[in-house]
């Protein structure tokens, strides 16, 4: 029976055509709702040990199709069969297809239960847990969904944490990244913790920090980043991010995950100073391909938690000195790659603004967004919206574009408290507009709200549903012709403002503490609205309702919104400009700071993450499961400095592997064609095998070094190989010390021999500085015999009267050797980079 249902269903689902995203058309949902009772049925009659084969097939690929659809809540027959108790083996089927018709929270009240999933349905389970776009009920449905994906969130952190690299935690976190879509699950603000746990989940690379800042003297490298340049209301949102920035100040660069197809998408990628499509860069290789650019500051500027998959995931990566999120995402992300979220004290109205972010916050003066957003051109979709304006003729028309994803039975409650209140209005609902990577279904919303205005004994032919639409120019025509806006709560709108408000329709807003909850307010307030901002729900029902009863004060309003929008600074590029440099400018001298405390003076270090410093004749980044990067060499291969100093350098190059024990000796390194020496020292670190380190003589500018070795084959790879080179540092010669033991630093414990000073045999001897830098030194012993050194007690371990020490702060040192009784020499420390 099985394999005719899965290829008759599957045709039949081919068939329907349906988008993946957005309502699915009425004429093509009865045979979807069909399609998921067949599919229930045979699931829970397939035994539990053959399930998981049979959704590793074209079954479970008809299971997730039918899923993806999110046909719960909507209504049609049920299944016949309960969920049996959970210590029996068929309550896993039962269960999965109960999902198909109900949300997790109302199939699996203990989140505990996973832990007696049978593995192989493990990940199925999940998955479903995580998908879809919840209803609630009532408020106590609400709290209790959001306390289960707090709880589910949880035990998938502590069950990948158990042993993170077997293949059931490589699953649950791979189900996380592509199905955790934090706004279908929070609806006002998730707590830190979950969100940090849901970066830690995402992140699966953790890439070395970026090189100190070369030269502070060059432009600020920024870098804007975004799915696509389509016209969406992120694109218009991220634009004023970086449109007029001095270009003799701000080197930009415009990140693309696709091409830009469009002609609105060609005009904002020619708006930045380049534009970088990432569509043809393997998908393995986009973040060190990003790495490459160098840049100081990169803006991510689509949401980040209203989407699963790459682009919050490239959010965990390091690919800039410093990553941002954005109004975009109007609460804290959780992810570890972003650095700071850009807001301020207008959008927050909260008192202790760090306490809501798990990154820091970066205030910016007034408002942190600004909107690229010229009126729209005319709508294809313009007749259908003309029609059902008609048709609502004559009602006071209360408008709600709020995205389903934003809904509560809170909110709809005050919603439908208003139409109780004024017997003349009509509410127009747009929650399926395209968002956030969610279905949304309006004949779900639609029985949501109907079922609450029977209970207030209302007429539910008052509600009305619309779209989804997809130009903008029919927005605006209904934001136009509404008589009031109702902004939603606790998630308050933003960008949906502005067309209402462009229109001069009366708003009504609720204030909230974060960002989340308080940027409609924060509008209205920017504009001088104060008085349609509510504080609570009541507030809100009654501002609402004195509006929809007063035609001649709505009309007296819009002439007032109408003025005060020409000089919204929402609105204003010549007044946000400035402000967002100056938060950039912020954030550089920060960079600055940091760069100055880590390293010596003038010192460049680079990794082989940085393609930049690369630039020829080298094999693709290698390394990730061994700790630590590097890239081979060919024959010939050129490292690039472009912004050494003049004067006598240190060049110092760590090698990690050789291709061939006698590749070192044969090595030769040249910079500017000058030919140069280097020494073979020991590593400074573990995991590397040589460190390279000479001095030359540079004019300063850009240092071409160029180093060639002949080729060999490694360990069965296939490609002809050199010197794998895992970092390297350029810096001023200069800084030695040379201490002999005739000098009068000398402490005590020697011994006078043959006019020299000399260590007696086993016992110690001391050298005292007045002071010692901090940072890595380089210790060479250069003199006859063997010695044993510590400075401040800390041994030093030696291999060719040569190793390292770290010194962690400045201040007074005490060398103390000992050796064989005729051992005298000098003692060099030289400062290296690490």
């Amino acid at each position: 029976m099985l394999p005719t249902l899965t290829e008759s269903a599957l045709a039949q689902l081919a068939a329907l055509d349906i988008p993946p995203l957005g309502a699915i058309p009425p004429a093509k949902l009865a045979v979807a709702q069909v399609l998921r009772r067949r599919l229930a049925d045979a699931m829970v009659a397939i035994p539990p040990f053959m399930l998981a084969s049979a959704l590793s097939s074209d079954f479970g690929r008809l299971y997730r199709r039918i899923e993806a659809l999110e046909l719960r809540a909507l209504p049609g027959e049920g299944p016949a069969f309960e969920i049996p108790d959970p210590d029996t083996p068929t309550f896993w089927p039962h269960l999965l297809a109960r999902l198909l018709y109900a949300y997790p929270a109302d199939c699996l009240g203990n989140v505990g239960l996973l832990d007696r999933c049978p593995p192989p349905l493990l990940h199925h389970a999940v998955g479903a847990l995580f998908a879809g776009l919840p209803l609630d009920k009532d408020a106590a449905a609400g709290e209790r969904r959001r306390r289960f994906f707090i709880d589910l969130v949880a035990w998938v952190a502590e069950r990948v944490a158990q042993a993170p690299t077997v293949r059931d935690a490589r699953l649950l976190r791979r189900i996380f990244r592509d199905h955790a879509n934090f706004l279908a699950h929070f609806r006002d603000e998730a707590d830190l913790d979950t969100l940090r746990r849901r970066g830690a989940l995402i992140a699966d690379w953790a890439d070395p920090p970026l090189p100190p800042l070369a030269s502070p003297e060059r432009r600020i490298r920024l870098g804007i980043f975004l799915l696509d340049a389509e016209d969406r209301v992120e694109t218009r949102v991220a634009v004023p991010l970086f449109r007029d920035l001095d270009p003799a100040r701000y080197d930009t660069s415009l990140f693309l995950l696709g091409e830009p197809r469009s002609d609105n998408a060609r005009a904002v990628a020619g708006l930045a100073g380049r534009c970088v499509p990432l569509a043809g860069v393997p998908a393995a290789e986009r973040a060190a391909y990003m790495r490459g650019f160098d840049l100081d500051i990169l803006v991510f500027a689509n949401n980040l938690l209203g989407r699963a998959g790459e682009y919050p995931a490239l959010a965990t990566r390091r690919l800039a000195r410093r990553q941002i999120a954005t109004i975009a995402s109007p609460a804290s992300t959780g992810l570890p790659g972003i650095d700071r979220f850009l807001t301020s004290a207008a959008a927050e109205n909260a008192t202790d603004i760090a306490a809501r972010y798990s990154e820091r916050p970066l205030l910016m003066e007034g408002l942190p967004v600004c909107f690229a957003d010229p009126p729209p051109s005319p709508s294809a979709e313009a007749d259908e919206a003309t029609r059902l304006l008609a048709s609502l003729a004559g009602h006071t028309l209360l408008l709600a574009t709020a995205h389903a994803a934003k809904l509560t039975p809170a909110l709809r409650d005050a919603w439908i408290e208003v139409l109780r209140q004024a017997p003349d209005a009509v509410l127009l609902l747009l929650p399926a507009n395209p968002g956030w990577q969610v279905r949304v279904d309006p004949a779900s919303i639609g029985l949501w709200f109907r079922e609450a205005a029977l209970a207030a004994g209302l007429d539910t032919g008052r509600i009305r549903l619309a779209g989804p639409f997809q130009d903008r120019a029919t927005l605006a025509l209904l934001a136009e012709r509404a008589d009031i806006f109702l902004d939603s709560f606790p998630y308050s709108g933003c960008a949906s403002l502005i067309d209402p408000l462009r229109a001069g329709t009366p708003v009504v807003a609720m204030s909230g503490q974060g960002q989340k909850t308080h940027q409609g307010a924060a509008l209205l307030r920017a504009i001088g609205l104060e008085e349609y901002i509510a504080a609570d729900a009541e507030q809100y029902v009654a501002l609402a309702v004195s509006l929809a009863r007063d035609a001649s004060r709505r009309e007296e309003l819009r002439a007032k919104i109408r003025a005060r929008m020409r000089k919204a600074p929402f609105l204003d590029f010549a007044d946000f400009t400035p402000r967002i440099a100056g938060a950039y400018e912020t954030l550089y001298r920060d960079i600055l700071a940091e760069g100055q405390a880590s390293r010596p003076a003038d010192c460049v270090i680079i990794d082989a993450h940085w393609g930049a410093f690369f630039p020829a004749g080298w094999h693709v980044l290698e390394g990730r499961a061994e700790g630590g990067f590097w890239r081979w060499s060919g024959a010939a291969a050129t490292l690039r400095f472009p912004d050494a100093p003049a004067g006598p350098l240190v060049l110092e190059i760590a090698l990690r592997h050789l291709a061939a024990e006698d590749q070192l000796g044969a090595l030769r390194l040249s910079a500017n064609g000058e030919t140069i020496r280097p020494q073979h020292l020991p590593p400074l670190l573990p995991r590397e095998q040589a460190l390279l380190r000479c001095r030359l003589e540079s004019p300063g500018g850009d240092l071409r070094v160029d180093l060639s070795v002949a080729e060999r084959q490694a360990g069965g790879d296939a490609r002809l190989l050199g010197i794998a080179v895992s970092r390297a540092a350029l810096h001023p010669a200069g800084g030695d010390l040379l201490l002999r033991p005739d000098d009068p630093i000398l402490g005590r414990g020697w011994i006078m021999r043959d006019g020299r000073r000399c260590l007696r045999a086993d016992a110690p001897a001391e050298l005292h500085l007045d002071s010692l830098a901090a940072g890595c030194w380089l210790v060479t012993l250069e003199g006859e015999g063997e010695a044993a050194l510590a400075i401040d007690g800390q041994a030093v371990a030696l291999r060719g009267g040569q190793g390292y020490h770290r010194q962690a702060a400045v201040g007074p040192a005490c060398l103390t050797l000992r050796g064989a009784a005729d051992w005298a020499g000098t003692i060099r420390l030289s400062r290296v980079a690490l």
